[in-house]
């Protein structure tokens, strides 16, 4: 597919984890805010910016839960265009030849500032209003709006993380954003630079234990909250903090605090 258009409402934990993509993708945060991951950036951002993603950069918006609408979504619209669109675009368009090529060039997602920006929500907004075929005309035209990258400012890096601090923040900021779901050992040493084996290793000497413990920790914190806070029962708080087996939460939560889930709960 050389293009896709989506305008999205939906619960703030379903947003895609972190991920990379192969072709563009420009996103405008409708309602909603929080701390999004660029690369090795990781800063808060609030409701109406609009961001460029360009291909193969990890990225993510961890939304916060207090920052939906009536209905409890986050809302945004995100254009995802390849390589090969913008091929097209400068066989119908020669004279843009220049722009796509920086457009193509790009390494560094951008945050679009000042009159760019009400252009392009203007754009995006337009485009939703159409469907099919009468999308083709804002799409064009926002391709050539962003082409120039007039009033961007880069928000991500792609560099090496170098101290073991910067490495272990990275990684707590990971498991932060996507401890609800299965994480695997090579999914993080992969992100962070390393391989399974180097990454065991360092993890246990600078942690004290092995990640999955850790992980399992940080998950176990997250449950407390849930049960504190709300009327979810242990099965469903088990499977929001990244446990498939309530059996194994219960094991893993009575090992860790002295008491069942439930106990605890009643308890507090």
């Amino acid at each position: 597919m050389y293009y896709q258009f989506d305008h999205v409402r939906l619960a703030p934990e379903k947003q895609i984890g972190l991920h990379t993509q192969p072709g563009f993708e420009i996103s405008y945060i409708i309602t909603g805010k929080g701390i999004r991951i660029l690369g090795t950036v990781t800063e808060p951002f609030e409701e109406g910016e609009v961001i460029l993603v360009p291909p193969g950069l990890p990225h993510q918006w961890q939304f916060s839960p207090d920052s939906v609408d009536a209905g409890g979504c986050i809302e945004n619209i995100t254009f995802h265009f390849s390589q090969t669109f913008l091929d097209r675009v400068v066989n119908a368009f020669p004279e843009l030849s220049s722009d796509i090529m920086r457009l193509k060039e790009l390494s560094e997602a951008v945050s679009f500032k000042g009159k760019m920006r009400e252009t392009l929500i203007d754009t995006l907004m337009n485009i939703d209003r159409q469907d099919g075929k009468g999308r083709i005309p804002g799409m064009l035209s926002l391709v050539m709006q962003m082409s120039g990258l007039r009033e961007a400012q880069a928000v991500s890096s792609l560099s090496a993380v170098g101290s073991p601090q910067k490495r272990l923040e990275k990684i707590r900021v990971y498991v932060s954003c996507n401890y609800a779901r299965n994480i695997t050992i090579d999914e993080i040493a992969s992100y962070t630079g390393m391989n399974r084996t180097s990454f065991c290793a360092f993890f246990k000497r600078h942690v004290g234990k092995t990640f999955t413990q850790a992980l399992n920790d940080y998950r176990i914190e997250r449950a407390c909250e849930l049960l504190s806070m709300g009327d979810a029962n242990v099965s469903e708080v088990a499977a929001l903090c990244g446990f498939r087996d309530a059996a194994y939460f219960i094991k893993t939560f009575k090992k860790a605090l002295g008491v069942t889930p439930a106990k605890w709960k009643k308890n507090t």
